[in-house]
């Protein structure tokens, strides 16, 4: 820990109208937390003022939601694009186009509106300051609708005369909605909250978003967004004289407001309700309902019990054979169980949910955890289980991620929020400290009682799978738009139509160079063409290479080993994917598997195992897929580490048919929703799977291939386990060895003798360094989804079409997914998210995401290169394009992952020159470059692979794509 800083501020100081009401030196944050008022509005303000070169600007409204429009949704997204000094469509694109941000977005969460942002670079911070500062006090919304109708909602009108809502926002929340869990959550919340802003869909109902109008929408925006209703953060080495200034010259316009949103706070009430969520046509109904429980546990002043509820949800639940849930899945009642709080909103809850209920069984669901639960209490709750719990839970919130200012500033509007100390969230030990006492104390057994026993203001939904759900969405939807249609006068369909029109020409017409020389912008020399680079050090144990990577991590010490599997076909690969999740979870030759869950938490804070493929650079017929294993521990506990890693891997029971079952069937259920929430993803690794070996085993692992293979394997469990288990067993027998080991690192402030671990594996018999792997996944793929939207990915390899990979590209795409996708696909199709990448070995590839006309984001890739040649024609400069592709070259990352990037690098032959070089490449850009690539473009766009996962509907307009027979 670094010298104790001295605060730059004392209570009393006064600085461009804010005075310090209260300074506080923490150990645990290693800094100081200064908060602050603006005198003349009330402004209450917060800096955690640190060391940390990562600096971050966040202001946020209290926006308590009284109907489910998703109106401060809308709002989000509205106020960033455009204000009065920065008078362009969209300053946020603009900034990500120019700026060296290290996070860059809003949010919206059920009672309160925010806009973070952050820098390393000085100026950058500043300016990305001033520019959301003006978005959220002076925004264009207020005098220019086309904003409103482009990110919430408006009607088109198609050729043939019907209409269709389209909008950002609406898109968004019909694919947020198409998840039955995110949809249980939602309803769950409308249940326990009747009578409260929490009860209303923040986000937005797509069947209510279209009530909302341009004047509520205006008129919200003058009630919540106003300077005495905002609470502003700061973490990091801030410039704090400028940072306050910039902040002055706005707040000083106002005067006080008294009219402050209050939350209304819920009485308790029961309630059981049932709705519906749509099921794929060809997925049996079979044991597919979902039952949510929930209640409130207290306020947001109970901060110590509810991290206590958090240790105690992961004592009795937080694995298979944690016992409520163990309970529940020996007596076949639903094949998953999950217990979480939610202690972000003013009322925290509890929510229990079950998945895959059994039919007819949902009413004994919770008698049987009121009965396990009697049960625990009857011998107290183990408290060995607790102090694992606590000591996982506790590592995890200590060990700090990135951004880590941005963490701390959503955790300390838990309280800050609702009028409490800013500090209350930030800080943990004093918590933990408690916590152990009351294990101790047997009071968490009083705690098990109020949350299972107690049945006060219990919500229970039943959400049941429907065949017809979608289609009945479909045509409500066409019936409300059927109705207005026919309440339309001829005036009315002519004032929609001019209304479209005066869009698109909005949205079509570019910003002039004056309007954009408004945004401000940095000079190509705040970029370095030296990159941030974690240096590896480089020895043999045993004739295994192994790394080591000099990071600042507390005392903590990150390892990894990685064993080969080339002697194992594409074919099994997914099955052996599986012997990753079953490693720490089943009881092993020293273990039950209770006691070894215990044991890791007590012991680690994480071992992860995984499947990966490494591939040095132009390597592409062959790869090396490994078994990994990743493991962060305190340097005190490495030896503790050590055994329990060769324990699981070596003596993991993998004969447990019964047990195995279980996990079986919970990753067919997430393998069913893979396509829902991340049909992008699904269809990145179909696209790249047939370019190279790496993608091919990549695909089989995450992709389509292995979503056929869960699915089989559970239509014939009982016939296929014997060769499934053997598979896995030989596995853990013969790769699980010295000769098979392609390498270790250990990532820490020191290095760590990772020998003692190493020779506790037999020699065992070598397997070729690398093997040939090639995929049967069709070249133009189309995968049906039970949802309202889709997703469509295009892809390429540059090499195996001809083509040469050149840095500039990736610049070259920054421009093309801002400037292009971002308009045509995005702002014109209403699709939520869009964007092309180049990757360093030639891989090219463009998606869209939650789009209600993926056929149609395809199209739009053929008019790539015409773009390219119109944007050399406009003199657009392309200085702030290289800033910002360095800038994402050059990310924020914790120690571990400075690690694993090192790994990277190592394992694909990638030097700190390749990475140098790359950078004078890009910073060597030329509008003749951008030229050159135009036959790259229209390459890609004609003979790229194609994946779309979409509803049936939106497929019929893609007749010529393929299912990967992925389906259930």
């Amino acid at each position: 820990m670094q010298q104790k800083q001295q605060p730059a501020l004392q209570q009393g100081d006064t600085l461009h109208g804010f005075t310090v009401t209260r300074v506080r030196h923490s150990d645990e944050l290693d800094g100081n937390l200064i908060e602050m008022v603006y005198d003349k509005t009330g402004t209450e303000l917060v800096w955690m003022e640190n060391q940390i070169e990562n600096k971050l600007f966040s202001i946020a409204f209290k926006t308590l939601p009284e109907d489910s429009t998703g109106v401060f949704h809308i709002l989000e997204h509205s106020v960033l694009c455009g204000s009065a000094k920065y008078p362009v469509r969209e300053p946020f694109v603009e900034l990500l186009k120019s700026s060296m941000n290290t996070f860059l977005n809003a949010m919206t969460f059920p009672d309160k509106t925010m806009y973070p942002v952050s820098s390393r670079n000085t100026r950058d911070f500043l300016n990305l300051t001033e520019v959301y500062l003006d978005a959220v006090f002076a925004p264009a919304i207020l005098k220019n609708p086309n904003i409103f109708y482009q990110e919430g909602w408006h009607i088109e009108e198609a050729e043939d005369g019907t209409l269709s809502y389209k909008g950002v926002v609406f898109n968004e929340m019909k694919g947020a909605l198409g998840s039955a869990d995110e949809l249980a959550e939602y309803k769950l919340l409308e249940m326990l909250y009747r009578d409260t802003a929490y009860g209303f869909n923040s986000g937005g109902d797509p069947a209510v978003i279209p009530s909302l109008r341009y004047e509520k929408f205006c008129e919200t925006y003058h009630r919540f967004y106003h300077p005495s209703n905002a609470r502003i953060y700061l973490d990091g080495s801030i410039p704090l004289d400028d940072t306050l200034r910039l902040i002055d010259e706005y707040l000083c316009r106002y005067e006080r407001s008294e009219a402050l949103p209050v939350l209304q706070m819920q009485k308790p009430v029961s309630d059981t309700q049932t709705q519906y969520y749509e099921l794929a046509k060809d997925e049996s109904a079979e044991n597919k309902g979902i039952l949510t429980v929930g209640k409130i546990i207290g306020t947001w002043k109970d901060r110590t019990k509810l991290l206590a509820v958090r240790v105690l949800n992961d004592a009795v639940a937080g694995s298979n054979e944690a016992p409520l849930k163990r309970a529940i899945l020996s007596a076949g009642l639903a094949q998953e169980m999950s217990i979480s709080a939610d202690d972000s909103v003013a009322q925290p809850y509890l929510m229990l949910h079950f998945r895959n209920v059994a039919d007819g069984k949902a009413d004994e669901i919770l008698p049987l955890i009121r009965k396990a639960a009697s049960e625990m209490l009857e011998k107290g709750v183990d408290k060995e289980a607790l102090r694992a719990s606590a000591n996982i839970l506790e590592f995890r919130l200590l060990e700090p991620e990135e951004p880590q200012g941005l963490e701390r500033c959503i955790n300390c509007m838990n309280s800050w929020l609702h009028g409490g100390d800013p500090m209350l969230y930030l800080e943990y030990l004093e918590a933990f400290a408690e916590i152990r006492r009351m294990i101790e104390d047997g009071a968490f057994d009083a705690l098990l009682r109020e949350l299972y026993l107690d049945e006060t203001g219990l919500a229970v939904l039943h959400t049941l799978p429907s065949y017809t759900r979608g289609e009945e969405l479909r045509q409500e939807e066409a019936d409300r738009l059927a109705a207005i249609k026919a309440s339309w006068t001829e005036a009315d369909l002519a004032a929609n139509r001019t209304l479209n029109e005066k869009l698109l020409n909005w949205q079509q017409t570019p910003d002039t160079q004056e309007q954009l020389a408004t945004l401000p912008t940095l000079p190509l020399s705040a970029v370095n063409e030296v990159p941030a680079w974690t240096e590896t050090v480089e020895k043999e144990i045993c004739g295994i290479p192994v790394l080591y990577h000099p990071a600042a991590c507390s005392g903590i010490v990150h390892f990894t080993l990685n064993f080969a599997l080339t002697d194992f076909t594409l074919e099994e690969l997914p099955q052996l994917m599986h012997a990753a999740t079953l490693m720490g979870q089943l009881s092993t030759a020293n273990y039950s598997a209770l006691e070894l869950q215990q044991k890791l938490k007590n012991t680690v804070g994480r071992m992860n195992f995984s499947i990966e493929a490494l591939s040095k650079k132009d390597q592409n017929e062959t790869c090396t897929p490994v078994f990994s294993v990743r493991c962060s521990v305190l340097r005190e506990k490495l030896s503790e580490a050590f055994d329990l890693v060769t324990e699981v891997l070596r003596t993991t029971d993998l004969t447990q048919k019964e047990k195995i079952r279980e996990f079986m069937q919970q990753a067919d259920e997430r393998a069913r929703q893979l396509g829902v929430m991340a049909g992008h993803s699904l269809g990145l690794s179909c696209v790249m799977a047939g370019y190279s070996a790496q993608n091919a085993v990549r695909s089989a692992l995450n992709g389509f291939p292995a979503i056929r293979q869960i699915h089989a394997l559970m239509k014939d469990y009982d016939g296929q386990f014997a060769a499934f288990s053997g598979l896995l067993q030989k596995m853990q027998k013969d790769s699980f060895c010295i000769s098979r080991m392609v390498y270790a690192s250990v990532t820490a402030a020191e290095d760590a003798d990772l020998a003692p671990l190493i020779e506790r594996f037999p020699q065992g018999t070598a397997v070729p360094k690398a093997a040939a792997y090639k995929t049967d996944l069709p070249f133009r793929t189309g995968y049906p989804i039970p949802a309202q939207i889709g997703y469509a990915v295009q892809g390429c390899r540059l090499g195996s079409l001809g083509l040469s990979y050149h840095a500039g590209l990736r610049a070259a795409a920054k421009i093309i997914s801002l400037s292009y996708l971002w308009n045509t696909v995005r702002v014109q199709g209403g699709a939520y998210g869009t964007g092309l990448s180049v990757q360093w070995d030639g891989s090219v590839f463009t998606y869209s995401y939650r789009d209600p006309s993926p056929a149609h984001s395809l199209e739009v890739n053929r008019g790539i290169s015409a773009f390219i040649r119109s944007f050399c024609e406009s003199g657009e400069p392309l200085d702030k394009f290289i800033i910002s592709t360095l800038s994402d070259g050059d990310p924020l990352r914790s120690p571990r992952e400075e690690g694993m990037a090192a790994d990277c690098y190592w394992t694909i032959g990638r030097t700190k020159e390749d990475l140098i070089a790359d950078r004078r490449q890009i910073l060597a850009l030329t509008r003749e470059d951008l030229l050159s690539f135009g036959t790259i473009w229209d390459t890609f766009a004609a003979q790229g692979a194609v994946c779309i996962c979409a509803s049936e509907n939106l497929l019929a307009d893609c007749p010529d794509l393929t299912d990967p027979g992925a389906s259930a």
